[in-house]
């Protein structure tokens, strides 16, 4: 089984700190993502690892610009 992935890079500033976000389209291949786009943040010591899913990279990069926003 193969899955073809498109990467599409988001920079986001909040304050001091830079992120580049990646945000992966699915071209092709089977999946059970809810949405066509996805981004993946990895695990730290204050947080679990999380996926966030959207119908377009924009709106992926929207939530998990709101969810770091809003991170202590």
């Amino acid at each position: 089984m193969f899955r073809l992935i498109r990467e599409h890079r988001y920079i986001l500033s909040l304050g001091l700190d830079t992120h580049v976000l990646r945000v992966e389209e699915l071209i092709a291949g089977p999946t059970s993502w809810p949405g066509k786009f996805r981004i993946r943040l990895p695990a730290s010591m204050r947080s679990e690892a999380k996926t966030f899913y959207g119908a377009t990279g924009n709106q992926v990069a929207r939530k998990i610009t709101a969810f770091l926003s809003e991170a202590p």
